[in-house]
Parts: structure tokens; sequence; C-alpha cells
């Protein structure tokens, strides 16, 4: 009787790594269970494969096939979840570029230029290009301001495109982006959700034309409300992340069809608020390299781990290139931040590419 019930959750735990799989194709503005189901993925991946040794070492052996061959159709997820591919060399390439994109968090509480540590990283990356997420400025001189911050970086970076979702008399909040090299052609995509824009802009390297794409997809927006109310949190969470998805799903639909109309290579960056088993991943990437898969062997590079009720980390921000780029090197800089240190909620993303 044991083998059996142990047999049926077995089969359980399958069929949700299955519609895991399966969440790449499933918009999940029409079907949010195999997105949900995507959030879990690693997880299930760890419980089939202790169901399957514990068959393997019982008088059953032959059902262990049952997650192995699970497993064996959830290679995809694994393989865009885990690094695996060799850097290249840089010493074989004309050019090169290094590039970061950080979500910044309002730039770290809005501190002044000289104190914002935010900004100090910025300028001390030796980055070529910055992409930059929850970019945010504040016409209170009390507070950094639009003028204070760009002429903070003006030695570095004399070359900028700002693109503020939101845009008031006492608020600038969206996008920015910042280049060593002159930036042209800038234009805005904005999305239903008034807080989440993407845009695109040119930037001339060595005589090559390159598009750019920033990023700042929609978010759960969770808040210590969702999680603290015990009665209902589960409810509440699940909701949040339907509308959520249903966002990200027209969004990522509008700018991924801006990035392969590009007439140019293409750089895109930025916070996609999703997994990299997901519906929002697999349009945003469909033909591009994803940068953050090159380097050490199955590091998973969490981007996302500092938060009031997240505890364990997970990858959302991206760096991705046309196939004619070469990686030479990506690293998630858990040293721009520490456990207790406020500059983000984020890791910095720095990849260099050459070709």
């Amino acid at each position: 009787m044991g083998h059996v019930v142990w047999l049926g959750l077995n089969l359980i735990v399958v069929v949700c790594l299955l519609l895991a799989d399966i969440c790449v194709v499933i918009n999940p503005a029409k079907v949010a269970l195999p997105a949900l189901m995507g959030l879990g993925f690693e997880y299930l991946v760890w419980i089939n494969l202790l169901f399957a040794f514990s068959w393997l070492f019982s008088h059953r052996k032959s059902w262990c096939s049952i997650s192995f061959l699970a497993l064996v159709l959830s290679a995809s997820g694994l393989l865009s979840t885990y690094s695996h591919h060799s850097e290249a060399n840089g010493d074989d390439y004309a050019h090169r570029l290094k590039i970061v994109t950080y979500n910044t968090h309002q730039t770290q509480q809005l501190r002044k230029a000289k104190q914002n540590d935010v900004l100090r990283y910025l300028k001390e990356s030796g980055a070529d290009i910055l992409f930059l997420q929850e970019y945010e400025v504040r016409s209170n001189p009390n507070y950094l301001t639009f003028a204070e911050a760009k002429n903070y970086l003006k030695k570095e970076y004399p070359y900028t495109y700002f693109d503020f979702a939101i845009h008031n008399m006492k608020r600038q909040y969206g996008l920015a982006i910042y280049s060593k090299y002159p930036l042209i052609n800038k234009e805005t995509i904005r999305y239903a959700s008034r807080a989440n824009i993407s845009d695109h802009c040119d930037v001339i390297v060595h005589g090559d034309t390159i598009r750019l794409f920033n990023n700042h997809l929609e978010s759960n927006r969770f808040t210590h409300q969702d999680w603290e109310d015990q009665d209902s949190a589960a409810v509440r969470l699940v909701q949040k992340m339907e509308k959520a998805y249903q966002y990200r799903a027209a969004e990522v639909k509008e700018v991924s069809s801006s990035i392969r109309q590009s007439p140019y290579p293409v750089i895109v960056a930025g916070d996609l608020n999703d997994v990299p088993l997901s519906y929002t991943y697999h349009n945003m990437s469909r033909g591009l390299r994803d940068c953050g898969l090159y380097g050490s062997w199955l590091k998973k590079g969490h981007t996302f781990i500092r938060g009031h009720y997240l505890h364990a980390g997970i990858r959302i921000d991206y760096i991705f290139c046309s196939p004619m780029f070469h990686v030479l090197r990506t690293v998630t800089d858990t040293g721009a931040q520490s456990f207790g240190v406020p500059y983000s909620d984020h890791y910095p993303v720095v990849t260099e590419i050459a070709w």
C-alpha cells in the first residue's frame, strides 16, 4: 500500500514538472497554471530526482524510469536555467563592448550623487553601455535630481537616453541608457501598465550600428500585507501573479516584435520580472544569445535575492545579443551589494561581448 501512495505522489510531481516544461509556449494570459509551475521548476527537478533514486534503491527499480523520463523531457528548461556555454577568447576579435544592466531600485532611495552608491558603482564600472531600470530622480533639490545624476556621470558617459514611464512635476521614473558612444533614433514602446515601458535606440560603435533595447516589464507587485495576512496570502499572491502574467504576455509580444524587425544586430537588456523557464523569456530570447548562460559551468546567476519576502535567489535580469556577437564574460556582480546594504534589490549583470 505504501508504494502505491509513493507512486501517486511521484506522478503528481511528474505532471507538475511537465506543466512547467510547456509554460514557454502557453500564453499565461489564457492559462496561468503552467506559468505558476514554471516558477517552481528547479524544485520540481530536485524532487523528481529524489523520487527516481528512491525507486532505484527499492524493489521496484523499473519505476525510476517515470521520473527519469520526465527529467529528459525537461532538458530545454535545464538548458535555459543553468549556464553551459564556453566563453569566447577576446583576442580573436577586433571589437568588444562591456555592458551592464541594473535595476537600480529608485536609484538607492534618491540619495544625492556624492552619497549615492548606485551612481558610484556605475561611474567605476568601466562599462561602455549602461542599461538602467527603475531609474528615478526628483525635482526637489533635497533629493537626487535629473541634472545632478546626469552631470555626475557625464565624463564617463557623454551620451544618454532617458525614458520615463512616470513624469510629473515631482517625480521622474523609468529607464536610462548611458553610453560612451553616440545614441541615435530613440523610440519608446509604451504599455497598458503605467509604470512599465521598453525603449530602443541605435548606438554607433567603431562604424557599426547596433540597436539597443532596454526593458522593464510588469512585476508581481507583492507587498508586506500580501505575505503577512496568513488567511488570504496564497489567494492574493496567485491573483497578483495571474494579473502580472497577463500584462507581461502583452508586453513581451510587442517588444519581441520590434526586436525581430530590427535592421541591425541587437543587444537586449533589462528586468523581465520572469524566470528563465517562462513564456516571457522564451519569446524575448528567441533567436538571440542569452549572455547569462556563458561562463562558469552550471551557475544560475541569481539577480534578485534581497527582499522582505524573498530569501531565495531567482534570475529575472538579462542581457541578450544577436548571434553575430561572441560572449567573452558574464557575471552577476554580487560584489556591488551585500545583505543589509541598500543599494538595490537587484544585482547588476555584467557582460563583455566581441565581434
